[in-house]
């Protein structure tokens, strides 16, 4: 997960420079955009965000949290998991989690 949102960001930012590079002297005014993410715990979540995942996903753990912060925006990415299932989700600029993956564990294998 931590590679996937890395390489998401980075090309994210390559992506912005190439773009920016291209308009020619219209970039002259602007910033350039750099992007951050790190590993948060759960208590650092917004409120908004947190009462959700607490009330809706009770019987599942945080197994990965993340944080990406660029040009101003926020966005969160979580991994949560219980025995049967691991689900992914994300959210950017709002109150509600958007489930981007659902995994289902083997139960043979148990």
């Amino acid at each position: 997960m931590k590679t996937t949102i890395l390489s998401v960001v980075f090309l994210l930012g390559m992506t912005i420079t190439r773009a920016e590079n291209g308009a020619g002297n219209h970039t002259a005014n602007r910033k350039t955009s750099t992007a951050a993410v790190r590993n948060i715990l759960s208590t650092q979540l917004p409120a908004r965000l947190l009462t959700p995942i607490k009330t809706k996903y009770k019987t599942y753990w945080i197994t990965d949290l993340h944080k990406a912060t660029a040009d101003g925006k926020v966005c969160y990415y979580l991994t949560l998991e219980n025995a049967d299932q691991t689900l992914k989700l994300s959210t950017n600029h709002s109150a509600t989690w958007q489930v981007t993956t659902v995994l289902h564990k083997d139960v043979a294998s148990r």
